[in-house]
Parts: structure tokens; sequence; C-alpha cells
């Protein structure tokens, strides 16, 4: 009850009412993903596309970026964080109340990419065990892509500005990750789809342990080079986790700033 009773639990509450009243976009935001996984699916074929799956769920999961910053955006422009920001909740509290929210909503996201790419289209997958680790991979950058939309939300002025930042933030980080398309070039380890990505395809999709090295971005399709990095795949979760939480803390310092909403 503790739990419940908490400030951020509360206004992640308040906040999924709100979604629930507006659900419009996130099922919007959501069929982009899925039209482009039954394209891809029914152009490369189930075994082919195996390797390519976790790029669409990658995809599903930035897609979060935009959809945060538009939600909160919107909630600012409707009043509802000037009136909680008159009370004693504390910005912080506002900004993990916000991150909780849309983290429930992204969780809800991914669980239909599984049932779309798992169930539906029968894509191959080592094991429930790999499967239940790609997810938790998932929702970890699911939770990065949140917080910096809600980063965004908090520094743009209008709907229209944090809906625009979040584009081009996500598409080009996106694509220059490699996990939409091959791209071989260094700047893939510094995006945070890149290392999602490659762990969720070398334990769900390959099988592979902890302690086996990573792959380069160029393995995501049939044919491709295989060439390893000096990391594992154990590494490629912290140094995930080290952006979830740089981002989390960079969003709760924003939003201590009294800066008027």
């Amino acid at each position: 009850m503790k739990l419940l009773e908490s400030k951020p639990v509360i206004i992640a509450m308040n906040s999924l009412k709100y979604k629930i009243r507006n659900w419009q976009y996130p099922v919007f935001s959501l069929g982009f993903p899925v039209m482009f996984t039954l394209l891809f699916y029914f152009f490369l074929g189930r075994d082919s596309f195996s390797l390519g799956f976790p790029g669409m769920v990658i995809y599903a999961t930035s897609v979060g970026t935009v959809s945060a910053a538009i939600s909160f955006s919107s909630e600012k422009a409707s009043g509802m964080m000037e009136r909680l920001d008159a009370m004693p909740i504390g910005r912080r509290n506002i900004f993990l109340g916000a991150l909780i929210s849309e983290t429930v909503v992204m969780a809800i996201q991914i669980l239909i990419m599984f049932l779309l790419g798992y169930v539906i289209l029968q894509v191959s997958f080592k094991g429930f065990f790999e499967l239940f680790i790609g997810f938790i991979v998932a929702l970890l950058f699911g939770i990065s892509s949140v917080g910096i939309g809600i980063i965004i939300a908090g520094l743009a002025k209008t709907v229209e500005v944090a809906n625009a930042i979040s584009l081009f933030y996500y598409l080009p980080v996106l694509f220059l990750s490699g996990s939409l398309y091959p791209f071989e070039s260094f700047i893939v380890y510094f995006t945070p789809p890149f290392w999602a990505k490659q762990v969720y395809l070398q334990i769900t999709v390959l099988g592979h342990g902890l302690f086996d090295n990573l792959y380069s971005s160029s393995f995501i399709y049939p044919g491709g080079s295989a060439e390893m990095i000096p990391i594992p795949l154990w590494g490629g979760i912290i140094i995930l986790f080290g952006f979830t939480i740089s981002f989390v803390i960079l969003g709760i310092f924003i939003f201590q700033k009294k800066t008027k909403f």
C-alpha cells in the first residue's frame, strides 16, 4: 500500500488514466513498427527475418522517445504540469512518475511486438529464458528512450517543437546504430540502439552466453561479416544500463531546475 501511495506512483497512475483517454497516439506510434515488421517479413522470409526482427523491436522501443515527448508536452499544454508544480510534490517525483507511466506503455508495446513476431509470424528464437532476457534488454533500452523523450518535452516550449526535436533525434540515431540496416562505422558504438539490438540478437536469436563477445553491427543480415569486438555481452548490457541511468539522472537534473512550465 505504501508503494501505491508514493508520489511518483500516484503521478504515474494519473498519467496512465490520461493515456487511456487519449489512446489514439500510442496506437498510431506502434502502427509504424508493426507495418515495417510485416513488410520486412514478407520481403525477407522467416529464416532471414529472424536476424532482422531484433532491429524491429528496437525500432518499436525507439518510438518511445517521440511518444513520451508528445505525451508529456501535451500534459504541459493542458496545464496539468503547472498544477502539479504548484503542489508540494517536487520536480523529481514528476519526472519519475512520467517515466513509470511511459515505461508501462513501453512494456505493453514490446509484448505486442513479441506477439506479432514470435506467435503470429513464428520468428525463431533459442528459448523462453533467452526471450525473457531479450524482453528485459528491450525494456531497459525503452526506458532510456522514454527518458530522452521526457527530457525533450521538458526543454521544448510546445508540443510541435517536442515532436520535431524527438524525430530529429531518434531517426538518425536509429539508422546510425545499424539496427535497421548494417552500418559500418565506429559511430555505432556511441548509440544506445546498437548495444540493445546486438545483445538482444545474440542472446535471443543466436543463443550466445553473457561471456561471448559482441559482433559488429554488420552481423544483422545473413552472409554478413561476423567481426567480433573485444567486449562481452555482459559488458554490452552494462553499457546500455549506463546510457539509461545517465538519461534518467540528466532528466531529474533538468526537472529540478525551477524553470517555468
